[in-house]
């Protein structure tokens, strides 16, 4: 009598078909991804060099700030968690030993854990700036003391306490020539402007500003009183930005998986200004960063955060490969790059 073929042999049989597809995506997933990135990227990848491993990925981070501190030979890295509920993070990492990269805690005054955006971060002097773009009162720039920071352990916490409202969405930020400047990034649905704010050049509109403001460092804030001194009207969709040695603006743009961009100006601030915003009854300078001093399109992988300037270098950070995304790992986004600063 013929026997019937074993059910749990053909269920075994079903299980090995099945787990041998996913090993062979996963194959081509690690293998085939990042060679077609490096292809569709070609510009970008020619220059670049991999230089560290992005801290906090494995623990749920999702990157958003980065700057550097000439003085300490350290990177700042800060971020939101994944989860949406522990605390938001600023990763410490020496530039001579990235691998020993640690965290700080943020938490509020009350002991419960911070969970701002936390998009950008800067520093000068003993002041770190942490830009948080958040709706109504959480739209702010945090203050903290560099001193009080660096006294503390990996894992601590730093209670916030110390903020200024800037005249922008205070999306990033960075420091130059003895400012700090605090930028927006714009999206329609999500992430409106102020009306005043757009200004229509070479035939597009801008619906964003970076605002200037002069740093002082015997005032609580960082910042001197008085309100913003100059403005800069940006295209849409910026995540980061800093000014070169001959002070040219590099922007870094991206929204969802489309290719972000790094967008390269002339120092348009040697010009007379475009024209001027009112703010407190007082006009303040504008210029624009439009076509017509745009110098150079950069495309780069999808999901770029901020970017800083070292060693006449452009350091690159992205979010692509944190939990809240995962594409990232496939497709060379899991560490920071650099590319020769050109002029």
């Amino acid at each position: 009598m013929k026997k019937e073929p074993c059910i749990c042999k053909k269920s075994t049989k079903a299980w090995m078909i099945v787990i041998g597809a996913i090993l062979a995506l996963l194959m081509i997933l690690y293998v085939i991804a990042p060679l077609v990135t490096t292809v569709i990227f070609h510009d970008f990848f020619g220059d670049a060099r991999k230089e560290f491993r992005i801290p906090g990925q494995a623990d749920g981070l999702v990157s958003q700030g980065f700057t550097f501190l000439w003085d300490q030979q350290f990177f700042l890295q800060c971020g939101f968690m994944a989860d949406g509920k522990s605390a938001s993070r600023i990763y410490v990492t020496p530039m001579a030993q990235p691998e020993s990269s640690y965290y700080i805690e943020l938490v509020k005054p009350d002991g419960t854990p911070y969970t701002g955006h936390t998009g950008g971060i800067a520093s000068s002097g003993n002041f770190i700036w942490l830009a948080n773009d958040g709706k109504g009162e959480d739209n702010c720039v945090w203050v903290l003391s560099l001193y009080d920071f660096f006294r503390l352990e990996a894992g601590e916490s730093y209670t916030l306490t110390t903020y200024f409202k800037p005249e922008t969405r205070a999306s990033f930020c960075f420091v130059d020539q003895g400012y700090l400047w605090v930028g927006e990034f714009y999206n329609e649905a999500d992430y409106p402007t102020e009306q005043s704010h757009h200004y229509t050049v070479s035939g597009k509109t801008n619906h964003s500003l970076i605002a200037r403001y002069a740093i002082d460092a015997n005032s609580p804030t960082g910042i001197a009183e008085g309100g913003p001194s100059a403005f800069l009207s940006i295209p849409d969709h910026v995540q980061g930005a800093d000014r070169d040695q001959y002070g040219h603006f590099i922007l870094s743009t991206s929204y969802g998986i489309s290719k972000s961009h790094f967008l390269f100006y002339e120092d348009v601030m040697t010009q007379a200004n475009d024209t001027v915003l009112t703010v407190d009854g007082k006009e303040v300078p504008v210029w624009y960063l439009d076509d017509d001093v745009l110098k150079r399109d950069l495309e780069c992988p999808p999901m770029s955060e901020d970017i800083v300037l070292y060693g006449n270098r452009i350091y690159y950070l992205t979010e692509s490969a944190s939990h809240k995304y995962i594409f990232g790992n496939f497709t060379r986004g899991r560490h920071v790059f650099s590319l020769p600063l050109e002029h």
